[in-house]
């Protein structure tokens, strides 16, 4: 037990609502008796995994008296006692044990459970457990208290910038940042030149924004997990590179910081990844960036050679925009963009970009959204609110699916006059009825429902009968051969990242369900 201790502080926090620890009943007005008992919102105040030297969210544990009478609860304790990890706060006290605890009659009284873990340098999480105990009538009940602990790598931030912001009673905003290559053992990299790597035998995690600095690229590789903190982002700033290359079996993860059930898809828990003007040749390969406010934010950097190219990549539950790019040049293969708050991809202030066997799906459910999945935009009004026209140079979409739950418009086109010269999409599936005839925009494009299998839960494979199956051009499915799961594509393909297989038909599908086929 004594290695465990080194593991775990945490506290209960006991707030007894409208109750007094002194009384002046009398003895014989309690409730009493061996059929007298306490009831329990849950038998077990359970977290999961927890990540060290970080504070868990509060959960709260409800005890009822159902009595005619007031219960009078001899002992709150830990069953550990002073060994324990755990320590309770009874109404400002710190006391290990309380006495004399009165519920009144059909009344209750919260428990609040908090956790904060001592760092144990392991990879592997480890399981804590207690149990407060009430002794009362003479007998005791009990409650477990359950919390899994995890070691992390952690990168705090030790640097700080000054960003303007008008709104902001000082005219700016205070950015705390840290270095991917900074902080020693515990931000867990390995340094060679110019090119760090951030092990993956642990999760990362990110307080503050993390910043990918001038001439440095980090590689990232399968299996890598960051967690980041509320408002906390990551930065690919002007001349660096980021290289996350993960596997389809192992995918590298960008996500929050909760691991609790209710908030394994809840969006706006992070801030974003941004990809800052200048930055050079970024690669996302097999990621999954999830649960942020914008998932990849990319400045204006227009030039030859894309900016950020992405392959097998998936972004989703994003409380504002998913791919937000200003002016940028991007590529992308087999990018799944879903469930988003605003628009799911917004291609803004021009650019260049080329996506091939994509899906863009957005069935947002947690407000009411107004915009499209797909904004494409060519100008911006400048301090003066002048127009500044930026063209589109290049926006292809082959094999692509761009569809979501709004009634009927799920593109738009916010171009200035000769904006559509060119042919934007090629063999998609659109959801417009307003842009549906423009030929010179849609060829061999389809406009009816895709059929995916559970799009609202993160599915968006689509089902036997769906208009997507071999409707796509063979000619792109030779360029990207193997869909988002490995799945080798037949010609011709199905539109959109997830090739139809009938061996699947009645499954749900998952990113880590499927290995390449060799």
């Amino acid at each position: 037990m004594n290695y465990f201790r080194t593991l775990l502080a945490a506290f209960v926090i006991v707030n007894l609502v409208g109750i007094s620890l002194t009384s002046c009943i009398r003895e014989e007005d309690y409730a009493d008796g061996n059929g007298v008992e306490l009831k329990f919102g849950n038998d077990t105040v359970s977290f999961d995994t927890i990540f060290t030297t970080v504070s868990s969210l509060t959960k709260t544990l409800m005890v009822y008296n159902d009595e005619s009478k007031p219960i009078k609860i001899d002992r709150i304790s830990l069953r550990e006692g002073a060994a324990s990890f755990f320590r309770l706060n009874i109404d400002g006290t710190t006391d290990l044990v309380a006495k004399d605890v009165e519920i009144g009659a059909k009344d209750s009284l919260y428990i609040f459970v908090k956790v904060e873990l001592n760092p144990n340098n392991q990879s592997n999480p480890l399981l804590i457990e207690d149990e407060i105990l009430f002794s009362f009538n003479g007998k005791t009940q009990s409650v477990v208290l359950q919390a899994y602990g995890q070691d992390a790598y952690y990168h705090k931030p030790t640097h700080f910038l000054l960003s303007r912001n008008s709104s902001s009673p000082s005219g700016y905003d205070t950015i705390w940042y840290s270095l991917v290559n900074e902080g020693g053992e515990q931000a867990g990299y390995v340094e060679s030149g110019n090119e760090i790597r951030w092990k993956n035998d642990k999760p990362h995690v990110i307080l503050g924004t993390c910043v990918v600095d001038s001439a440095f690229t980090l590689n990232l590789s399968a299996g890598t997990t960051i967690h980041l903190d509320k408002n906390s982002e990551f930065w690919v700033y002007t001349g660096g590179t980021l290289n996350a290359t993960g596997d389809i079996a192992a995918p590298i993860t960008f996500t929050s910081m909760r691991k609790d059930a209710q908030y394994a898809n809840a969006a706006g828990q992070w801030g974003c990844m941004r990809f800052i003007a200048g930055c050079k040749n970024n690669v996302l390969e097999n990621v999954v960036i999830k649960n942020n406010v914008i998932g990849i934010l990319v400045d204006t950097c227009v030039s030859s050679s894309p900016t950020l190219t992405m392959r097998n990549t998936i972004v989703e539950n994003c409380s504002y925009v998913g791919l937000y790019s200003r002016g940028a040049t991007l590529d992308a293969q087999n990018l799944i963009v879903q469930n988003c708050g605003n628009y799911a991809v917004a291609l803004t202030i021009g650019g260049n970009y080329n996506f091939v066997h994509c899906t863009f799906a957005n069935y947002w459910q947690y407000s009411t959204r107004t915009k499209a999945t797909l904004l494409l935009n060519d100008y911006y009004l400048d301090v003066n609110d002048n127009i500044q026209y930026r063209p589109v140079e290049q926006a292809s979409f082959h094999n692509c699916i761009i569809y979501g739950s709004l009634a009927e418009e799920e593109v738009e086109f916010d171009l200035l006059e000769g904006g559509y010269s060119q042919k934007y999409f090629e063999n998609c599936i659109v959801k417009t009825k307003k842009y549906a005839s423009q030929t010179n925009v849609f060829a061999n494009c389809l406009f009816s429902d895709p059929k995916f299998r559970a799009a609202s839960e993160g599915d968006v494979s689509v089902g036997e009968g769906s208009v997507a199956i071999s409707a796509g051009n063979g000619t792109w499915s030779y360029i990207v051969p193997y869909d988002i799961y490995g799945n080798l594509r037949p010609d011709p393909p199905t539109i959109g990242a997830i090739e139809y297989v009938a061996a699947q038909e009645g499954k749900r599908l998952s990113f880590t369900r499927f290995k390449r086929q060799k």
